[in-house]
C-alpha cells in the first residue's frame, strides 16, 4: 500500500488509493486552498477522485478546508470520532478540556509564531455533520466503514479528546497529532507541542504500539519507526507543561 503526502505548510495530509478512488486524511488550514488543489494536481488527482476524508481530529490544521473540499465534491464522505461532531460546530480549536504547551520551549516559539503569522487565528470554518458522513467511537474496521483498504481506526486522545489513528495491516499508521516528529531542539520528544493530558496521550502510544504499528506517519514532520514511540514514552512529564 502506497501513501502519498501532501505537504502543506505545516501539515502534512495523506492520499491512500483504493480501486479507482482515494481516501483523504486530513485537510490543512483554511488559507491554504490554493497550495492544496496544487499538491493535489501534482499527484495527478483531483477533488472528484476521493470518495472518503479521515479527520484525525477537529483543529484548524486538519479540518480547515472541509468546506472547500466538500464544495468541489460533495459526495465525499467525512469519517471522524463521534466527538468531533460538536467541536466541529464552533469554528475554532477546543480548550474547554485542559492542557497546555509540552513545556516553556515550546510556548515561547508558539508566542513567536502567533506575533509573526497574519494567519495564525486557531480558527476554521464551522462543519455541520451530514447525514451520510460516519462517526465512529472505540475501534472499527475500514472495511466496515465501507471503505477498501485493510486495516482500521482507533481512538488515540490525549492531544485532543476527538483524536482518532487509522492503522493499516502492513503496519503503517497515519496518526494525525497522537505523535509528532518536529521541533525535537525544543525537547518534544516525538510528542505534539500542544496535549489535553500527557497520560491520555502516552497511554494512545501504547495503544498504537499494541495495535501492531510498524511506521508512524504524523501530520508535523516526517515519518519514523514505531521504536521512536517505545524510546521516549513518559520522557515528558506533567510537571514541564505550561497550562494555558
Amino acid at each position: 500500500m502506497k501513501i502519498i503526502k501532501l505537504k502543506l505548510s505545516v501539515t502534512n495530509c495523506f492520499l491512500i488509493q483504493t480501486g479507482k478512488k482515494y481516501i483523504l486524511v486530513d485537510t490543512g488550514y483554511n488559507w491554504e486552498w490554493e497550495a492544496f488543489c496544487t499538491r493535489l494536481k501534482e499527484v495527478r488527482v483531483s477533488s472528484n477522485d476521493i470518495s472518503h476524508i479521515i479527520l484525525t481530529h477537529h483543529h484548524d490544521d486538519h479540518s480547515g478546508l472541509l468546506t472547500n473540499i466538500l464544495s468541489d465534491n460533495p459526495e465525499i464522505k467525512i469519517v471522524m470520532s463521534h466527538y468531533a461532531k460538536d467541536l466541529l460546530l464552533k469554528g475554532r480549536n477546543d480548550d474547554t478540556n485542559g492542557g497546555g504547551y509540552l513545556n516553556k520551549k515550546v510556548k515561547i516559539l508558539v508566542d513567536l509564531k502567533k506575533k509573526s503569522d497574519k494567519n495564525w487565528t486557531s480558527g476554521f470554518p464551522v462543519f455541520i455533520v451530514r447525514k451520510d458522513d460516519i462517526l465512529v467511537e472505540k475501534e472499527v474496521s475500514l472495511q466496515d466503514l465501507g471503505i477498501g483498504l485493510d486495516g482500521k481506526i482507533i481512538e488515540t486522545p490525549g492531544h485532543t479528546i476527538d483524536s482518532i489513528s487509522v492503522i493499516f495491516d502492513d503496519g503503517n499508521c497515519i496518526v494525525g497529532d497522537a505523535a509528532a516528529n518536529f521541533l525535537q531542539f525544543a525537547g518534544t520528544k516525538y510528542c505534539a507541542i500542544y496535549l489535553e493530558s500527557i497520560e491520555e496521550y502516552y497511554r494512545s502510544w501504547r495503544k498504537i504500539m499494541d495495535a501492531g504499528a510498524v511506521r508512524i506517519y504524523p501530520a508535523h514532520g516526517q515519518f519514523f519507526g514505531v521504536e521512536k514511540l517505545d524510546k521516549y514514552i513518559n520522557k515528558n512529564s506533567d510537571s514541564s507543561m505550561v497550562i494555558i
